[in-house]
């Protein structure tokens, strides 16, 4: 099967076109995300994620205004407690970032539906690690 010249050429604008608008996503993200991050010095985010959580001290912050979650590491396998209290109401997909609020939400976090970025931005959030995990 041979495709004509035309063809090739409208297919590889339309890959470059998709890679373009993706990149303009991403960029668009990234900017989003850096508006969210909590305003406060590298010293004290680097101390406050070395905090130590019970799993029943995350299970007091389930609700939209005061919403922790724990999401496991898939390299290092550790348990990283992020408070996303800030980013409920900006979650693009809604409420359901309130679904495991206060508990392990490492099956959702790691579902085909976020894309890369999602890495960078929760580690913004992180403020300690499970202790009983």
């Amino acid at each position: 099967m041979q495709l004509d010249p035309v063809t090739l050429v409208a297919g590889f604008l339309g890959v470059a076109l998709f890679v373009l608008l993706l990149r303009k996503q991403q960029q668009r993200v990234a900017g989003h995300v850096s508006q969210l991050a909590p305003s406060s010095s590298v010293a004290g985010a680097n101390e406050r994620r070395q905090q130590k959580f019970t799993r029943e001290e995350v299970a007091r912050h389930c609700h939209r205004h005061d919403a922790w979650i724990i999401v496991q590491d898939k390299q290092t396998g550790e348990h990283k407690v992020y408070d996303v209290t800030q980013y409920v109401d900006e979650h693009p997909g809604g409420d359901s970032i309130l679904n495991n609020a206060g508990r392990d939400a490492t099956e959702g976090f790691l579902g085909p539906q976020h894309p890369d970025t999602v890495f960078v931005m929760v580690d913004m959030f992180q403020i300690g690690t499970l202790s009983d995990a």
